[in-house]
C-alpha cells in the first residue's frame, strides 16, 4: 500500500483544492464566465453559518473547478480525492457526510472553516499554519490571521464553537453505526408551531340559545405560525424591556430538541445575540449560574483555570440582553416534575436573569399540576401532515429527504404506508422521531410492517442488535435476557423519583451486575445504556438509556400483569393509571403483540368498570385513558367506549324530559380529548353514524365540524350534513356560522359561497354583512362580493368601530392568505385603509394602554387589619349576591386563609341563585384557592353529587367543574382521603 504523503507537493495540491473551493462558494472566481456557469449545476454549495460550507458535487467537477482559473493545470481525480482525504483526515476540516462511501465519484461534505467566510486570505494561512504543525509539531510556528474582531466577534466565535456538537441530527447516534449520519438541514423538514392558549370556552356549558359558540370545537385557539415567522418574532416583537421567555413543549420525539437546535443556528446567523446551549441533566446539583462558569465557560475558552476579567466579560453579554440560554430537556432532571420547574425558576435571577430564554420541555412534565414557570409563552410544534388543501405532505418530505441518495426505497416506503389497514402507524408517525426510527427500521429490514408504537419499537430494537451482530455477537437467549434486565432497570427508575432518566453507577450495577462484565458491559457495548457524566456528589458515573422513551419500552417490557398499573379487587393499588408518568408505559404494553389480547382486554374493562366512589372524576380519567388505549389493539370494548365518548362529548336524548341533555363542560372537554386519541377509524365510523341517526342540529353541526376538519378532512358524511343545515337554518346569524364552518371543512363549497352571498345580499345589518363577507373572502379568495361589501360599508357607514372591524379582517386575511394581497391593492379604497396610518397608531396605543393597566401596581393599603373588618362586615350585610361575592374575593386576595371568605364563596358557589354569579364565583376560586384548602373544599362539594348526576347538573355544573380542578391538583390517594375523612392505604 502506498504511503500517505503529507509533503509539499501534497499540501499544494489540497491547498488548491481548498482555495478554489472558497473562491467558488463566494463568488470569487475570476475566470471565464462561460465555464464557470457550465459548472454551476453540478456544485451546489450551501453555507450553514459563516464559517460551515456544505458541498454536493462529482470528482469530475472538482476537477473542472481547479483549472478554471488562466494557467492553471486541473488535478486529475486521484489528486482530488487525495486531497480530499487530506483535508478530512490531516488538517481536519472536512466532515464526510455520505451515507455510503464505496466508490468515490459523488461526494457530499461539510468545510469547517477557521477564519470567517469571506476572510480567505487568513483561512489560506491557517491552512499553511495547520498542515506545517501536524506534519513536524516543533516547526515554529507561522504568522497566524488575526482572526479576534473585538469581544462581541470573539465571544460570537466561542458560542458557534460551542454549537457545533449540537448541530447534528438526534437520531444520528442510533444511525451513524450504519453509515447512515445526516447534516441536520439535510433531512430536517419545518413543522408549523402553535402558542398555546387558555381556552375557557372550552371547559363552559353552552346553552342551545347560544349555539354558534359550539361550532368551532376542534379549533383550537392559538396563533399558528411558520418557524420562519417564529423566528422573525423573538427579536421583532419584543417591545418591553423584559427577556423572553419560552417553553418549547410537547410529546417526545415531537422535535422539540430539533427545534432549538434551529433557534440556535438561526440566532448565530441572523443576529448579533449569543445563544448558549445547556442540556439540563448536566447540571446535577449544580445551579445554573455555577454551570455556566464553571463548566460552560471553561470548555468554551478551553482553558482549565478562568480569569476574573473572563469571568466579567461573560457576564456583561448577558447584562446587555446578548445572551439566549437554549436549555435542553427539563423532563431528564433526575427530579419531582414541579420541583424541576421550580428550580428553573430560582435559576433566572441575578444576572443570569437578563438572558432571554428558551427551553424543551415534555407536556407531561409541563401540565403535571403547579408550574412555577406558568409566565413563559408556550409553544409546541404541530406534527407531520400528509397534506391536504391546507397543509402540505410533510411525512412525505421527510422520507424524501431521508432516502435521498435511495429515493426508489423511500418511494416503496411511501407506498407501504398508503396500503389498507396502516392507519395507526400512519397516525403514530406523524410524531418526527417515531418515522425517523421507522425509516431506519425500513432501510435495515424492509420486513412486517408495524401498527402500534410497541411493534415499532419493538422492530427498532431487533434492527440494532442486527447492526451489531459482527462487532458484538448476541444469542437469542443473551438478546431475551438482556432485553429482560434493561426492562427491570427501567421500571425500577421510573418508579423512583430519585433516579428517573440518570441511572447511578451503583444503581445500575444493583440490577445488571458489575460494568466490566454480563449483562452491563453488553448493554454498554450495544449502545442501550451510555455514560452521560459524573455524579459530583459521590464521584460515581452516571447513566442514561439513549433516550427516555426507549426507557418507557423497555419498562412495558417488564410488566407481565396489567395490575401491575391498577388492581381493582385491592385497596393497596397504587392507581398507577392516574399517574402522568405512567401513561406512556401503558399504551406501550398494550401495543405488545406478546401480551394476550385477552389480558389487553381485561385490563380495558377494568377502566370502564373502575367506580372511584368520589364524584366520578377519576372514573372519568379510566375511562379517557382506556380509549386512548384501545388505539393500540383491536379491543372488543372498542365499540362501547366510542358510543360512551360520543354521548359524552355531545349529549343525548331524554324521553321523559323530552329534550337534549348535555354532561357537565369537564366531562364533555375530556371526551372531546379522548376521541382525539382513541383509534381513528372507530372513531369517525361512530361520528358519522352519531351525524345520520341524531335529531339535535346543534350537536350535529358540532359533529360534522369535528369529522370533517379533523378526523377526517373532507368526509363526505360531514360536508353532506352541513350542506343540509346550511340550507335548513333560517336565522341569519346562525346561518353565517354554518356556512363559514362548511366552508372550513370545504373550501370553495358551492353551497357555503351561495348562502354568504345571500346573507350579503338579503340582510339589513352592516354587523351580518361585513361577517358575511370575511367569512366568504376566508373561502373564496378574491370574492367579487366579498370585497365590494367592504367597500360598501367602508363608504356608506359612519360606524367607526366597523371600519376598524374591517381593516382587522382585511389585515387577517391577507396574513392567512398572503395572494389576497393582490386583490386587495386593486381597489384603492381597499387598498389606502390597509396602509392607513392612523389605524397603526391605534394599534399602538391599545398596546400601550394594555401594557400600562398590566404594569399598574395596587395602592398600598394603610391599616388592613381594617379593611379585612370592613370586608368582613360588608359580606355579612350584603344582600346582593354579586356584592357579595366581589367582597370575598377581595377579602380571599387580602387575607388567604380568611375563613369568612373561603365559606362565603363556596356557598355563592353552591347555592348562588344566578348562574352567572356560580361561573365567576367559581373562577374567583381558582385564583385564590391554596393547596391546604383544597383538601378542605373537597369534602364541602361532594353533597352535590349523587347517582343521579344527570338530573342534578344543571344546578351543580359549576360545583362539577370546582370538583375536576380539585381532581387535577390531587392524587387520587389525597382526593380519596379529603372525600371521605379516612385515609387510603398505598402499600404493597
Amino acid at each position: 500500500m502506498a504511503r500517505v504523503s503529507h509533503g509539499p507537493e501534497a499540501k499544494k495540491r489540497a491547498c488548491r483544492l481548498f482555495a478554489a473551493l472558497l473562491a467558488y462558494a463566494n463568488d470569487a472566481l475570476d475566470c471565464d464566465e462561460s465555464a464557470l456557469n457550465a459548472l454551476q449545476p453540478h456544485i451546489q454549495v450551501r453555507w450553514l453559518s459563516e464559517s460551515r460550507l456544505v458541498i454536493r458535487t462529482k470528482v469530475r467537477f472538482l476537477q473542472a473547478l481547479t483549472g478554471l482559473q488562466p494557467g492553471q493545470k486541473p488535478l486529475n481525480a486521484d489528486q482530488i480525492k487525495e486531497s480530499l482525504k487530506r483535508l478530512a483526515d490531516f488538517v481536519e476540516i472536512l466532515e464526510d457526510n455520505r451515507s455510503t462511501r464505496g466508490g468515490s465519484e459523488n461526494w457530499h461534505f461539510t468545510l469547517n472553516l477557521w477564519c470567517h467566510r469571506y476572510d480567505i486570505e487568513g483561512n489560506l494561512k491557517r491552512f499553511e499554519y495547520e498542515w506545517e504543525q501536524r506534519r513536524n509539531p516543533t516547526t515554529p510556528p507561522v504568522s497566524l490571521p488575526l482572526t479576534n474582531r473585538g469581544a462581541r466577534e470573539e465571544w460570537k466565535e466561542i458560542c458557534e464553537g460551542m454549537l457545533r456538537s449540537q448541530q447534528r441530527l438526534t437520531t444520528n447516534p442510533l444511525t451513524s453505526v450504519d453509515g447512515m449520519s445526516f447534516e441536520l438541514d439535510a433531512v430536517y423538514v419545518p413543522l408549523g408551531l402553535v402558542e398555546r392558549k387558555q381556552r375557557d370556552r372550552r371547559h363552559e356549558d353552552i346553552l342551545p340559545t347560544e349555539g354558534s359558540r359550539l361550532y368551532e370545537p376542534e379549533e383550537t385557539e392559538v396563533i399558528q405560525s411558520t418557524l420562519s415567522s417564529f423566528l422573525e418574532q423573538l427579536v421583532s416583537i419584543n417591545d418591553s424591556q423584559d427577556p423572553h421567555r419560552i417553553a418549547i413543549v410537547g410529546e417526545p420525539g415531537a422535535g422539540k430538541t430539533t427545534l432549538l437546535q434551529k433557534v440556535a443556528g438561526w440566532i448565530l446567523e441572523k443576529t448579533q445575540d449569543l445563544p448558549i446551549w445547556v442540556t439540563l441533566a448536566d447540571l446535577q446539583t449544580k445551579s445554573l449560574e455555577d454551570y455556566l462558569i464553571q463548566d460552560w465557560l471553561r470548555a468554551a475558552i478551553r482553558k482549565r483555570h478562568v480569569s476574573v476579567e473572563t469571568e466579567e466579560t461573560f457576564c456583561e453579554q448577558f447584562a446587555q440582553g446578548r445572551v439566549w440560554l437554549l436549555l435542553d430537556a427539563v423532563d431528564e432532571m433526575a427530579m419531582e416534575s414541579s420541583y424541576a420547574l421550580s428550580r428553573i425558576a430560582s435559576f433566572l435571577t441575578g444576572w443570569v436573569g437578563n438572558a432571554n430564554v428558551i427551553l424543551t420541555c415534555r407536556l407531561n412534565v409541563w401540565d403535571a399540576g403547579k408550574n412555577a414557570l406558568e409566565y413563559f409563552k408556550t409553544y409546541r410544534n404541530l406534527n407531520f401532515t400528509y397534506g391536504s388543501h391546507q397543509s402540505p405532505n410533510l411525512v412525505r418530505q421527510f422520507i424524501q429527504h431521508w432516502f435521498q441518495d435511495n429515493p426508489v426505497l423511500g418511494e416503496r416506503l411511501l407506498a407501504e404506508i398508503e396500503q389498507q389497514g396502516r392507519q395507526r402507524i400512519k397516525d403514530a408517525v406523524k410524531n418526527p422521531l417515531r418515522l425517523a426510527l421507522m425509516c431506519r427500521t425500513w432501510t435495515l429490514a424492509q420486513g412486517e410492517f408495524p401498527s402500534t408504537k410497541a411493534m415499532l419499537y419493538k422492530q427498532f430494537v431487533e434492527a440494532i442488535y442486527e447492526w451489531k451482530q459482527d462487532r458484538f455477537p448476541t444469542t437469542f437467549t443473551q438478546r431475551k435476557q438482556l432485553n429482560q434486565a434493561l426492562g427491570e432497570l427501567a421500571l425500577q427508575a421510573l418508579s423512583s423519583a430519585e433516579t428517573k432518566f440518570r441511572l447511578s453507577h451503583h444503581f445500575v450495577c444493583k440490577v445488571l451486575g458489575a460494568p466490566d462484565e454480563g449483562l452491563f458491559q453488553l448493554a454498554l457495548l450495544l449502545g442501550w445504556l451510555n455514560q452521560v457524566g459524573i455524579s459530583e456528589v459521590k464521584g460515581e458515573k452516571v447513566y442514561g438509556f439513549y433516550h427516555p422513551t426507549f426507557q418507557e419500552y423497555f419498562a412495558a417490557l417488564a410488566i407481565d400483569d396489567w395490575r401491575f398499573f391498577f388492581n381493582p379487587e385491592l385497596s393497596h393499588t397504587s392507581y398507577r393509571i392516574f399517574e402522568p408518568q405512567w401513561r406512556e408505559v401503558i399504551l406501550l404494553w398494550l401495543g405488545r403483540d406478546d401480551i394476550p389480547v385477552q389480558a389487553k382486554d381485561e385490563f380495558i374493562k377494568a377502566l370502564i368498570r373502575f367506580e372511584d366512589g368520589v364524584g366520578n372524576y377519576y372514573s372519568y380519567q379510566a375511562y379517557f385513558l382506556a380509549a386512548t388505549g384501545i388505539a393500540e389493539f383491536p379491543c372488543s370494548f372498542s365499540s362501547e367506549i366510542l358510543t360512551s365518548l360520543i354521548k359524552w362529548r355531545f349529549g343525548y336524548y331524554n324521553p321523559t324530559q323530552n329534550q337534549w341533555r348535555r354532561f357537565p363542560a369537564p366531562v364533555q372537554e375530556g371526551a372531546r380529548v379522548a376521541l382525539l386519541k382513541t383509534d381513528r377509524k372507530c372513531a369517525i365510523m361512530h361520528l358519522e353514524e352519531f351525524i345520520q341517526t341524531c335529531h339535535n342540529e346543534f350537536e350535529i353541526w358540532s359533529a360534522a365540524y369535528s369529522l370533517g376538519k379533523t378526523f377526517d378532512p373532507g368526509n363526505k358524511t360531514a360536508i353532506a350534513a352541513l350542506e343540509k343545515l346550511v340550507r335548513l337554518i333560517r336565522l341569519e346569524s346562525l346561518r353565517l356560522q354554518a356556512a363559514d364552518s362548511l366552508g372550513k371543512v370545504e373550501p370553495g363549497n358551492k353551497v357555503a359561497v351561495t348562502a354568504l352571498t345571500e346573507i350579503i345580499e338579503s340582510t339589513t345589518k352592516d354587523s351580518i354583512r361585513r361577517k358575511g363577507a370575511y367569512f366568504l373572502a376566508k373561502i373564496d379568495p378574491g370574492n367579487k362580493v366579498a370585497l365590494s361589501t367592504f367597500v360598501e360599508i367602508i363608504t356608506k357607514s359612519d360606524n367607526s368601530v366597523l371600519r376598524c372591524q374591517i381593516i382587522d379582517n382585511i389585515r387577517a386575511l391577507v396574513t392567512e392568505n398572503p395572494s389576497i394581497l393582490s386583490y386587495v391593492n386593486s381597489i384603492p379604497v381597499l387598498a389606502q385603509l390597509l396602509n392607513n396610518k392612523i389605524y397603526e397608531d391605534r394599534d399602538e396605543t391599545q398596546k400601550r394602554l394594555q401594557k400600562s393597566s398590566q404594569s399598574r401596581k395596587p395602592a398600598k393599603l394603610v391599616d388592613t387589619t381594617k379593611f379585612i373588618t370592613a370586608l368582613e362586615q360588608g359580606i355579612i350585610s350584603a344582600q346582593n349576591e354579586d356584592i357579595k361575592g366581589n367582597k370575598a374575593f377581595k377579602l380571599a386576595l387580602l387575607d388567604p386563609d380568611n375563613t369568612v371568605a373561603f365559606n362565603t364563596l363556596i356557598e355563592l358557589v353552591k347555592y348562588g341563585k344566578k348562574d352567572t354569579t356560580r361561573k365567576r364565583t367559581v373562577e374567583n376560586l381558582k385564583k385564590v384557592l391554596r393547596d391546604e384548602q383544597i383538601l378542605k373544599l373537597v369534602p364541602l362539594l361532594k353533597d352535590c353529587f349523587s347517582n343521579q348526576m344527570s338530573l342534578e347538573m344543571e344546578q351543580y355544573r359549576h360545583c362539577y367543574k370546582l370538583i375536576w380542578y380539585c381532581g387535577e391538583k390531587l392524587t387520587y390517594v389525597d382526593f380519596h382521603q379529603a372525600w371521605h375523612k379516612q385515609k387510603l392505604s398505598t402499600e404493597g
